[in-house]
């Protein structure tokens, strides 16, 4: 029996974010869907989002309290840091990411392509191109972020990594995205070495959602 289910699809870059938690601690997960909308789902996310999880006859959603709940509750490496500034800054960017990152860099830009509603079934680049001039400037502010670093919060590894590496993975795998990346060496640098982790190669989806 798996040590936790999680409520998702495979694709959701937050989805991915708690199966790497999983995948960090050493600890195995089943990966269960529920029709969206459903009594059922409705019954564990009042808000009908994904991803959620049960452990036991505990329910839990939000990948952030999702992530914190499987470092506290599970051995294995820590996935948050110990020192004050360091967790201060993974706390800031797990907010940031959410805030300011999510919707230029994958629901205006990503799922544009994905789920495509332009004209004649193409991407909207009425949607698209605005989206591209946000993210130049978001990667800008974590390529200056990252100068000299190797993780988000300076020296540990945290969840706020494993909510960026998904976001920048598809991010890359989009039309403009190897020159979105030119500019910034820095979340190059970090990104490959987060995407080496096995952690990321286990879980990795094939197509983004």
């Amino acid at each position: 029996m798996a040590d936790i289910t999680l409520y998702g699809d495979a694709r959701s870059s937050f989805t991915w974010t708690t199966r790497l938690a999983c995948a960090e601690k050493g600890i195995t997960h089943e990966l269960a869907g529920l029709e969206f909308g459903s009594p059922e789902m409705l019954a564990m996310h009042p808000f009908g989002k994904i991803p959620f999880m049960r452990h036991g006859n505990f329910v839990l959603h939000e990948t952030s309290a999702i992530c914190r709940y499987i470092d506290d509750a599970f051995d294995g490496p820590p996935l948050q840091p110990t020192e004050i500034r360091e967790r201060a800054l993974m706390d800031q960017w797990i907010s940031s990411l959410g805030d300011y990152f999510y919707d230029p860099l994958i629901r205006r830009y990503v799922l544009q392509y994905v789920f495509a509603k332009g004209k004649d079934g193409g991407p909207d680049r009425s949607v698209i191109d605005p989206a591209i001039e946000e993210i130049k400037g978001r990667l800008a502010i974590v390529e200056s972020a990252l100068d000299g670093k190797a993780f988000l919060a300076g020296s540990a590894f945290s969840i706020a990594d494993m909510i960026l590496t998904p976001i920048l993975s598809y991010v890359r795998m989009m039309p403009e995205g190897a020159d979105l990346m030119t500019p910034c060496p820095n979340v190059t640098r970090v990104h490959d070495a987060l995407m080496a982790r096995p952690s990321f190669a286990a879980t990795r989806p094939q197509t983004p959602a």
